[in-house]
């Protein structure tokens, strides 16, 4: 009898010895497994978080990136020119600007948001319009970057003058503003340009302000009528502490 007890006491205290050893085996291998799981996870939110950028095609949409305003539409059908006005711009889509239907608008912003960014040797110019296009092919909802032929537009303005030009807006927040290659047409108070495409925006940029028109800075005539007027405040102020001065002398 007690060698039966004393076996089933070892055969209990076996299956609890094995007991433990499988605990103790589950622990070690649950560290391991929660930090695969963890890593399976990160990973999973990175893949995620990239398809975007991976599934975006096409031109940027510049009304992101300084042109917010729809100014202007129209939708184009290959085979029929089309004539887009908005104020004193207008652009010419020729019949074949396009093989396919597309929805063409033109957006605008704000000029004194785009003056301080002009290049170093342009600061203080007059930015007298800027544009940019979107073009949307309306089967797919896709951006359209490039034409098949350039699109004609132009500006008529009193401001417009010989060297008004035509610069560049890269898609960034703040854009990067650059010289166009290629020089516009300047007919009196009109300026033309062609485009071939729609990936960057435009802003229009004169030497100097239009005779009668207002001028963005102060010119020299100011700072010197500022120094003048500060002078006789100055002068005045004086007077009058040198004459109270002499009051409580007396």
């Amino acid at each position: 009898m007690c060698s039966a007890r004393t076996g089933g006491v070892d055969t209990a205290e076996a299956g609890a010895a094995t007991e433990m050893q499988e605990s103790k085996a589950m622990k070690r291998f649950s560290l391991p497994f929660g930090v695969l799981v963890a890593a399976l996870a990160f990973a999973a939110l990175l893949l995620a978080g990239s398809r975007p950028a991976q599934a975006q095609t096409g031109p940027p949409d510049m009304a992101q990136f300084g042109y917010p305003r729809v100014t202007a539409s129209v939708m184009f059908t290959p085979g029929q020119a089309q004539t887009l006005q908005a104020g004193n711009q207008q652009v010419i889509l020729p019949a074949d600007f396009i093989s396919k239907t597309v929805m063409f608008e033109f957006l605008e912003g704000d000029n004194a948001s785009f003056a301080p960014l002009l290049p170093a040797d342009d600061q203080g110019h007059p930015v007298v319009a800027n544009f940019a296009f979107r073009v949307t092919d309306t089967a797919t909802n896709a951006r359209i970057g490039r034409f098949d032929k350039p699109v004609q537009w132009s500006i008529t303005d009193p401001q417009i003058m010989a060297g008004s030009a035509v610069y560049n807006t890269s898609a960034a927040n703040p854009p990067v503003v650059t010289d166009n290659p290629t020089p516009g047409t300047v007919t009196g108070t009109t300026l033309a340009h062609t485009f071939g495409g729609a990936g960057v925006g435009w802003l229009v940029v004169n030497p100097t302000a239009a005779p009668g028109m207002p001028t963005t800075g102060n010119g020299p005539a100011a700072g010197v009528w500022s120094v003048l007027v500060l002078g006789g405040l100055l002068c005045l102020a004086g007077g009058l502490a040198l004459r109270r001065t002499r009051r409580t002398c007396a």
